[in-house]
């Protein structure tokens, strides 16, 4: 079962609530938030996670998120813990680093060990990063430079 939290989904929805101009989304939009504050925590994972796992959009996917999405689903590929790869930190100006990590040991500050995660991170964020890494609470997997919510890896797709 992926990793559905009650709160994020909150936020998400929010968001789309604040910034969507079709009166009509919003008004769904205001409705589900109205229900899914109403839900325990547990009832609204499942119900997300059901819906994630069993809806499919009738009309080709439109944005990056979607395509995504579709592309994960298809390939069965593992959701990682921590922020989404549309995630709004990604766009805020103080984030300068994107990483992808696992998470080798309970001393970890971030996650559970076992637990592969992507964070966007400040220039200080990374900094704490590479030393939970020097003391081997983490091994990251994969760097991005991030500007204006692009990303810059540091090396081509398949190079370890």
């Amino acid at each position: 079962m992926e990793d559905c939290h009650r709160y994020d989904a909150i936020q998400e929805i929010t968001v789309l609530c604040r910034y969507t101009r079709d009166h009509n989304k919003k008004a769904t939009a205001e409705n589900l938030l109205k229900k899914l504050r109403e839900l325990s925590e547990d009832d609204c994972k499942k119900l997300i996670c059901d819906i994630q796992r069993n809806y499919h959009l009738p009309w080709k996917a439109r944005t990056v998120g979607e395509m995504i999405a579709v592309a994960r689903q298809e390939s069965g590929a593992q959701k990682l813990e921590g922020h989404d790869i549309m995630v709004l930190e990604r766009f805020d100006p103080e984030v300068t680093h994107m990483i992808v990590f696992d998470v080798l040991s309970r001393k970890s500050s971030v996650g559970d060990k076992g637990h592969r995660m992507r964070l966007f991170l400040t220039e200080a964020g990374y900094k704490k990063a590479l030393g939970s890494q020097d003391r081997f609470f983490i091994r990251i997997l994969n760097h991005a430079k991030v500007s204006q919510g692009h990303l810059r890896y540091d090396r081509p797709d398949g190079e370890r």
